[in-house]
């Protein structure tokens, strides 16, 4: 399913399913799903024909009749879902139509259907599409151009011809890249060098290369400036350069010229020349393979820079990436008055309040501060008019050429996305505010609703896939970890386990969503109602997001097609306000976040939602969930963490629940009448208290890729210790398990765990070894994810050895707790290239740093974390130095020091060990207590 297509990516496999699966149909009936099939194949190509343009530049009679198609292949899939839920039968039942499906929506989910009901559902079906084909016919449907591209003014042309007073923030990136840049050892004093400047869209990356053209063009024997944009049209790029390098002799260049003549003057102009170049605004691959034929160095240490909004095209053009971030808070409040006033220190008390509520939306990006500050000039100077700017922002709302601007702008990055993403994105837009978004719970709602298809990969790794090309693409901001040694995060191993959206894109997105009628949104009712197209305004909700507590009942009172809806999220008091659930008969989503106040009560009708596919319920406080939970057939994923109780009881239904994958819980108990030999679908169990009856059933699942287990020992527990019951955990496991993870609030000793299953990819707890784990060997070929901690446990160098023959290991996390009995020695990690062949991150949690890097070691280690106690490994080694060898990690970019206690030497010299390595990796160095 994907924003130019509707249904019609998951409903045609599923008519196709119709025909080729088990489910009685008649050879008539088949038939005639075939014709619809191919019927409904050829709509799908029209369009996504009619997607491809712009829908400013589509007739009104076109952008009603891709409404109507979308629409229909929504109501098709819900009679289709709802039949192969429920299969064929031989009672009579009431006459059936497709039109009339939805006012007898209950009889059907209790009733099985017919094949002559089926027939004549068809037939409805194809009546409409016909009535629909007519129409197509007649708005000349199939004669809309593709993709045309109209002639646009650059609205980033400002920021190039700024002037140096007015710009500001500029100087640290400046320095910054004008160091990277210039900075020219031995090795590459005769190479071309190349810096990719990434960023959001209007973070101000043209101007910054404008300005480091003008700073450094005298050092260079020639220079050129171009913007490659979202259209580029390459003839014209390489005739601006000619003419850039040559005015006089490339002013009249011959028309006639083809792209390779073009390519040979700028080649031949440049064979003894050092030049700066500058490729601005660069989208996609493709445009600099052709570009960079032209760049040809020749050994005079020439400088490219580019700049993009997608990391991934910098990581194919090569060189170094300098990510660059928004303006510190005192640069922005700098640049905001300078729009508005004639020195910051005018701004009137009464307003700087507010001011700093309208910066902390605009969060540091450039476009957004000057585009508020130029709204803010043609409005009184008063708190109450600035304020109502402030709640506009992020919500849709406000319309002026300012906001415009900075839209069109932004709406390139949207225009640039493949279907499936645009539809990713906007679905973001149901979000309110600052949330923080995790991507599991993201990537696990796209697949419920239909927006993942398969691409050689498992839906999950798809779903992902799309996550991480949204940051790439600068349009979503990765959320990590705070704390770099959080020894167990359930993203288990990854950094980014969230995102946030920006306000301005928030706000760009809600209004898009609103121009496609794709989400409701309570708090933004009347903003989406005005921001809505005539086309779009319709009584059907399918997907319906309620942010708070007002206007809520107006608005379902308002719109009387909620009997359609797919998709429901309800954010904190609003939850107190939702209907009764067994109106939603079509649901696939239901997320209640931060739902405190609600009870059992408020999910007593759950059991209706026959369809569900995704239920999160954030917030719980409850101890048990409903026994009625047990009917939802077509239940996927069920994700109950963030609850306020200490432990959740899973009820005796769950075990009916045959088609979940995954259950996300902080804390459940399985209670000893719940079986799990029926549920063959499920993958992934997050949260479970480990009890012998908990495990034996856990053994049963055979699909089970995911289990992380909570061991505790109760009070009133039957169990024994833990080292009785760990080991028969273990042994229990599905060979299939892929990930483990092993929680522990109490001092519990894993010594016991004898071995891991053999195909184990990713390994974490918090429990201690007091010995040195006798499983970790080569044979674990699959392992990508290890962490453990060791109690008064001496590393020797044989440990090592193990560790470095892992063959996929890339994320080790060591932490060695207490003081060994034996004196540790120092192990020098040598140069080796068959040893920790993938590793990429290594966390060091220990008293004594007891590790030194020979050059060449650990040759892929790209993040480096260390933690420890700098004067007592001194102390302990007999050293008067700071020296680790970080300086010999050749692939490092990114460290973090967390020193025990502070330590001015040692900080210094790690500062100067890192700031002196070739590839300048960032360096966060501190302490944790003073001395």
């Amino acid at each position: 399913m994907d924003i130019a297509t509707g249904a019609m990516n998951t409903l045609l496999p599923k008519l196709g399913e119709l025909v080729v699966g088990e489910y009685k149909l008649q050879t008539g009936v088949k038939e005639e799903i075939k014709e619809l099939e191919k019927e409904l194949r050829s709509m799908t190509a029209a369009l996504r024909k009619v997607a491809e343009v712009p829908v400013e530049q589509l007739d009104e009679l076109v952008k009603i009749w891709a409404r109507d198609v979308k629409e229909l292949s929504y109501d098709i899939e819900d009679a289709v879902d709802t039949f192969m839920l429920r299969g064929i039968g031989h009672e009579p039942t009431m006459p059936f139509s497709f039109k009339g499906f939805f006012d007898r929506a209950i009889n059907l989910f209790k009733k099985a259907m017919t094949n002559h009901q089926i027939h004549n559902a068809v037939k409805d079906i194809m009546k409409q599409l016909n009535m629909i084909n007519e129409r197509r016919k007649r708005y000349k449907v199939d004669d809309v151009p593709c993709s045309p591209i109209v002639e646009t003014i650059d609205p980033r042309l400002e920021g190039m011809y700024k002037k140096a007073t007015e710009l500001v923030g500029i100087g640290g990136p400046k320095n910054e890249l004008v160091r990277r840049l210039m900075n020219e050892d031995s090795s590459s004093q005769q190479q071309l060098k190349i810096i990719s400047v990434v960023g959001f869209g209007g973070l101000g990356k043209t101007t910054l290369a404008n300005a480091l053209l003008q700073d450094l063009n005298a050092k260079f024997d020639c220079h050129f400036f171009v913007s490659v944009s979202f259209n580029p049209d390459i003839k014209k790029i390489f005739k601006n350069i000619l003419v850039q390098l040559d005015e006089n002799m490339y002013s009249h260049i011959d028309e006639t010229w083809e792209i390779n003549l073009l390519i040979d003057k700028i080649i031949g102009f440049l064979k003894n020349r050092r030049c700066l170049c500058v490729v601005d605004d660069l989208w996609k691959v493709l445009p600099w393979e052709t570009i960079k034929l032209a760049l040809q160095d020749g050994n005079h240490r020439s400088k490219i820079i580019i700049t993009t909004r997608n990391k991934a095209v910098a990581e194919h053009v090569g060189g170094d990436i300098y990510k660059l971030k928004p303006l510190s808070n005192d640069d922005s409040r700098e640049l905001f008055y300078k729009r508005i006033f004639d020195s910051v220190d005018d701004c009137p008390a009464d307003l700087s309040k507010v001011t700093e509520k309208i910066l902390k939306k605009c969060g540091g990006v450039p476009l957004a501060i000057i585009t508020t500050a130029s709204l803010l000039a043609t409005k009184p100077r008063c708190s109450v008019e600035w304020e109502k700017v402030n709640k506009s922002i992020g919500s849709g709302s406000e319309n002026s050429p300012h906001v415009d601007k900075m839209n069109t702008i932004l709406r390139l990055s949207y225009s640039d996305l493949p279907f499936h993403l645009k539809t990713c994105l906007l679905s973001l837009s149901k979000y309110p505010e600052d949330q923080v978004i995790r991507k599991d719970v993201l990537v696990w709602s796209w697949i419920a609703e239909g927006f993942i298809t398969p691409a050689g990969s498992s839906l999950q790794e798809t779903g992902e896939g799309h996550f991480n090309e949204l940051v790439n693409r600068s349009l979503i901001l990765p959320v990590s970890y705070n704390d770099p040694f959080h020894p167990l995060g359930s993203e288990v191993g990854r950094e980014v386990y969230a995102c946030q959206l920006h306000d301005v894109v928030l706000e760009l997105i809600i209004k898009l969503s609103a121009e496609e009628g794709f989400v409701t949104t309570s708090s933004l009712s009347h903003a989406e109602q005005s921001g809505a197209s005539a086309v779009h305004r319709t009584e059907i909700i399918r997907r319906l997001s309620l942010h708070n507590s007002s206007n809520i009942n107006a608005l379902i009172d308002e719109r009387k097609q909620l009997l359609k809806l797919r998709s429901l999220d309800v954010f904190g008091r609003a939850c107190l306000m939702i209907p009764a659930l067994s109106r939603f008969r079509v649901l696939r989503v239901l997320q209640l976040e931060d739902c405190s106040g609600l009870d059992k009560n408020h999910l007593k009708d759950v059991d209706k939602l026959y369809l569900l596919k995704f239920l999160r319920l954030h917030g719980l406080s409850f101890t048990e969930l409903p026994e009625s939970i047990g009917n939802l057939e077509s239940l996927e994923t069920l994700d109950i963490r963030g609850t306020r109780s200490s432990i959740i009881l899973l009820p005796l239904s769950f075990g009916k629940l045959r088609k979940l994958v995954r259950l996300y819980a902080e804390r459940v108990e399985m209670p000893d009448g719940v079986t799990l030999e029926n549920m063959k679908s499920l993958q992934e169990l997050v949260g479970i208290h480990a009890t012998l009856h908990a495990m034996t059933e856990i053994g049963k699942l055979k699909e089970l890729r995911v289990l992380q287990l909570l061991i505790e020992k109760k009070p009133e527990s039957s169990i024994g210790n833990s080292n009785e019951l760990i080991p028969t955990c273990l042994q229990m496991c599905p060979s299939l398990l892929k990930v483990l993870v092993l929680r522990t609030p109490i001092i519990c000793s894993l010594d016991c765990l004898a071995q891991v299953p053999s195909g184990l990819q990713i390994f974490m707890c918090d429990g201690f070894f007091t010995v040195f784990p006798r499983w970790i060997d080569p044979i674990l070929s699959c392992l990508t994810v290890l962490s453990v901690r060791l109690l008064r446990v001496r590393v020797q160098p044989d440990h090592l050895d193990k560790l470095a023959q892992l063959p996929s290991l890339r994320f080790l996390q060591l932490i060695a707790l207490g003081t060994p009995d034996d004196e540790q020695e120092k192990l020098v990690i040598p140069s080796s290239a068959s040893a920790f062949p993938c590793l990429t991150d290594l966390r060091i949690d220990c008293a004594l740093m007891f590790l030194k890097f020979q050059r060449g070691a650990m040759r892929k280690l790209r993040r480096l974390y260390v933690r420890f106690e700098a004067r007592g490994t001194n102390k302990h080694f007999q050293t008067n130095n700071f020296d680790y060898g970080f300086e010999n990690l050749l692939s490092l970019y990114h460290v973090v020091i967390e020193l025990w206690f502070e330590c001015p030497e040692a900080q210094d010299a790690i500062r100067k060990t890192v700031n002196d390595h070739p590839n300048h990796p960032s360096l966060d160095i501190s302490h944790k207590y003073k001395n």
